[in-house]
């Protein structure tokens, strides 16, 4: 099986993640779409940087953040917020924006809930322990019985939280923790509104 390179420092931006979704939280509880993508981009890169075993995961979350900025792209201010994503789409047969955004809302609950659990653990406990246990009540539900192995054997050769943050942050490991609390607090506003939009039209 292959193993997290530790050895090998990366440029992992949690200043990136963090401005982008501070400043896609818009005064009326709306989401700015461009912002809330830059900052997946970064956390899509996240998962590349980890290594071949979650490439799968970086693929998937690149796809989705693809198709909703060529709707962007082609469309313009329909799909430059949210709700105005939501209003465009709802009433129609095809929802490709509303239906990738939903996927990636998904996986947002286990990104926050994952670095929340990190950002209040010791230094030297088991990322791996934490990613599962996060998973196995957030994904893991929305995942086939394939996905859900795959996942388990990427997240089996996660490090120590000191590890996975020094060898993965561009940031000093001081700085990156404080970020990753940063990103659960200017994260959690984000997907909460996201998250009221789609229950408020039935899109779940």
């Amino acid at each position: 099986m292959a193993e997290f390179d530790k050895d090998t420092k990366r440029d992992f931006d949690l200043e990136v993640v963090y401005q982008n979704f501070k400043e896609s939280f818009m005064e009326n509880r709306d989401v700015n779409l461009k912002s809330y993508l830059d900052a997946y981009s970064e956390l899509a890169r996240f998962f590349r940087l980890c290594g071949t075993l979650f490439f799968f995961v970086a693929k998937d979350l690149e796809g989705k953040i693809s198709n909703i900025n060529n709707l962007i792209q082609k469309h313009g201010s329909p799909y430059s917020t949210v709700s105005a994503m939501v209003l465009h789409e709802v009433n129609k047969a095809q929802k490709p924006g509303i239906t990738a955004l939903l996927r990636l809302h998904r996986a947002l609950e286990l990104i926050l809930e994952f670095m929340d659990r990190l950002s209040k653990s010791s230094d030297g406990d088991k990322t791996s322990d934490i990613a599962a246990d996060v998973y196995s009540h957030t994904m893991a539900k929305h995942d086939t019985w394939f996905v859900q192995k795959l996942a388990g054997i990427a997240m089996y050769t996660l490090p120590s939280r000191k590890t996975l943050l020094e060898t993965m942050c561009k940031q000093d490991y001081e700085h990156s923790l404080m970020l990753v609390q940063q990103i659960v607090s200017a994260g959690k506003l984000v997907y909460d509104a996201i998250d009221a939009e789609y229950t408020n039209n039935g899109l779940h």
